[in-house]
């Protein structure tokens, strides 16, 4: 085993939350993708939402569409359909969204809760982001719901009309056209992303990466992400390095931003961790 993920494993084990150790057994040790499930679950309330920290900035227990996206994330990551906490999930969602079907990041009662200092000035609006993202999870596995026909009807509708231009949003969009069943919709929304992700707002297109920021390789985790043939070779190649050079004497990479606490820190950076070997070994950079 590369020894860059014999670091990174002994940092996840001495750090990491169980679901991204779950995961790192599924990404290279050929585990079953069904604990990853079992941890996800662990999050669920009876509303049929995530919460407790999932997304580890927002440290409310409540459910939150952040920590749904976060959870739906890692099942897709580990390629396990759950359609009963997925369809679960969807009538949480109604009942937070608008009548188009948006939904916010979180609602208010994420405030009576830590926050990490970025999120104390986030508006609580339903948006593309997080709805987009989302609905392509929720896509990837396959449920059927009338929330998610609204509001996945009502995103590609945004984002043609007045596309995103920030980075965050435009990663949301790429997540919806990663697993949305319609191929041309999907295409119109790479086509999107393609044209407005250069100029976009905390997009860093060239490494090395020295501050907070989304970079190619968040939109082309592997060569054969939907959206890697926007990018040049170089472009990649340049991010590999520099992401391989940012791994610490821990083992693990650092965030880029500050954390609501040490706990919240360390859960980040297993999430971090976990996603830099992943992204290094697909793009062949380790073995």
């Amino acid at each position: 085993m590369n020894m860059v993920v014999v670091d990174a494993r002994f940092f996840l084990l001495r750090h990491a939350r169980v679901l991204e150790r779950r995961l790192y057994e599924v990404r290279f040790e050929g585990g079953d993708p069904s604990g990853v499930a079992m941890a996800v679950r662990a999050y669920q309330n009876p509303d049929g939402g995530l919460g407790h920290a999932l997304e580890p900035d927002v440290r409310c227990p409540e459910s939150q569409p952040l920590h749904v996206a976060m959870g739906l994330a890692a099942l897709a990551e580990a390629r396990y359909r759950d359609r009963e906490l997925s369809t679960s999930v969807c009538v949480y969602l109604k009942s937070v969204s608008d009548d188009n079907g948006l939904v916010p990041f979180f609602t208010e009662l994420a405030h009576l809760s830590p926050l990490a200092e970025h999120w104390y000035h986030a508006k609580v609006v339903p948006a593309v982001n997080p709805t987009a993202e989302i609905c392509g999870f929720l896509h990837y596995q396959g449920v059927q719901h009338d929330w998610l026909s609204r509001a996945t009807e009502t995103c590609l509708k945004l984002i043609m009309k007045d596309p995103p231009q920030d980075a965050h949003s435009l990663l949301a969009t790429a997540r919806l056209a990663e697993y949305i069943p319609d191929k041309q919709a999907a295409q119109n929304l790479i086509d999107v992303i393609a044209s407005t992700l250069p100029k976009a707002q905390l997009y860093i297109p060239d490494a090395p990466v020295e501050e907070y920021g989304l970079t190619p390789l968040h939109f082309a985790p592997r060569p054969t992400s939907l959206l890697a043939r926007i990018f040049t070779q170089d472009q990649i190649d340049r991010h590999l390095e520099d992401l391989f050079n940012r791994q610490q004497e821990d083992g693990g990479w650092p965030i880029h931003w500050e954390a609501p606490g040490p706990a919240a820190e360390l859960e980040w950076r297993g999430r971090l961790t976990l996603d830099a070997i992943t992204t290094l070994r697909a793009w062949g950079f380790i073995g």
